[in-house]
């Protein structure tokens, strides 16, 4: 079994730390981002998140139950703005609401991206984004649990080891066994042209092949961003559950001439806190919350801002702008 996740008791008890670093989100990539500011031991970090714990719920932590808890109490249960190209459809549009992020409510399929839209990004300017930069920290992130002889045999389920991490917090695996419909699906596509890629984690994801997970095959449970805390959480860093952040504080720094961010308001309980910081807010509350706490805090497109009665602190007009995703 996983070791129990113990969040701070109460907003009192999370304020008693002095924090260098607070993370808005403790969800997929807030998570981790915690978690590797906190192997620093001289640094303090918090992390906020709004939605609850949902370790022991079966319809998070069983792989076969994967979409019941969408629309439930983990899920922020978007819904999308009325769709020209659908014949005027609204669509629901699930994101993690619990601790985790939706990492907790997604259908556990572990790919990355090609190697040329990595170093696109480089070239774009974004310094470190590279493929053969972030791959390591890729690997960083996951333990490979090997498939037997039979089942590469079976299902080709295929890999190439050194592409793959051995050490980290998120477990991935092959499922044990797949329906008979998966190498008819699979030869289906041979025979048509499409050739099967024996690597596909490797920088190419072009082809065909059977898909790694993210559950752990030693408990046949889903492994998610919620590992980073109970693989081996460091007392420096803080975890406060149903805390709703309504701002981030932004003081003027008059010598600079710009604001910076000094601490975060937030709900829990019906009460207001707040939350002061030494270094950095790190705002990862994820595609529309992020820019929702922005423009609440005051920054964002002027317009937007003033017809909600808020300060402007800094003009950003693309806060909150172009999204664009490909639900179904």
């Amino acid at each position: 079994m996983r070791d129990p996740i113990k969040p701070s008791p109460s907003p009192e008890d999370f304020l008693r730390s002095s924090f260098d670093y607070i993370i808005v989100g403790g969800g997929t990539a807030g998570l981790a981002v915690a978690a590797r500011l906190a192997e620093d031991a001289s640094l303090t970090v918090g992390v906020l998140e709004a939605g609850g714990v949902a370790q022991g719920d079966e319809n998070v932590d069983i792989p076969a139950f994967y979409g019941r808890s969408l629309g439930g109490q983990f899920d922020w249960a978007f819904e999308t703005q009325p769709q020209e190209g659908l014949a005027g459809r609204v669509l629901p549009w699930p994101r993690g609401k619990v601790l985790g992020g939706t990492s907790a409510l997604n259908f556990m399929t572990w790919v990355r991206g090609n190697r040329e839209d990595y170093d696109d990004w480089e070239a774009l300017g974004n310094k470190g984004w590279a493929w053969d930069k972030v791959l390591p920290f890729f690997k960083k992130t996951e333990t490979f649990h090997r498939p037997s002889q039979a089942l590469r045999d079976e299902y080709i389920a295929t890999h190439e080891a050194d592409a793959f991490g051995t050490s980290g917090p998120i477990q991935i695996s092959y499922a044990p066994d797949y329906s008979p419909s998966h190498k008819l699906w699979h030869d289906t596509l041979n025979r048509v042209g499409v050739k099967t890629n024996s690597a596909h984690l490797t920088g190419s994801n072009v082809g065909v092949w059977t898909n790694v997970n993210t559950v752990d095959p030693r408990t046949a449970m889903r492994s998610y961003s919620t590992s980073y805390l109970t693989a081996a959480r460091p007392i420096n860093l803080h975890v406060l559950t149903e805390a709703t952040v309504h701002e981030i504080i932004l003081t003027k720094d008059e010598a600079r001439g710009d604001h910076v961010a000094t601490g975060v308001r937030f709900g829990h309980g019906g009460k207001d806190h707040v939350v002061s910081v030494k270094k950095e807010v790190v705002l990862s509350a994820g595609t529309v919350k992020s820019p929702q706490i922005l423009e609440m805090s005051g920054i964002g497109n002027p317009k937007v801002l003033q017809s909600a009665g808020i300060p402007i602190k800094v003009a950003s007009p693309m806060v909150g702008e172009n999204l664009q995703d490909h639900i179904s």
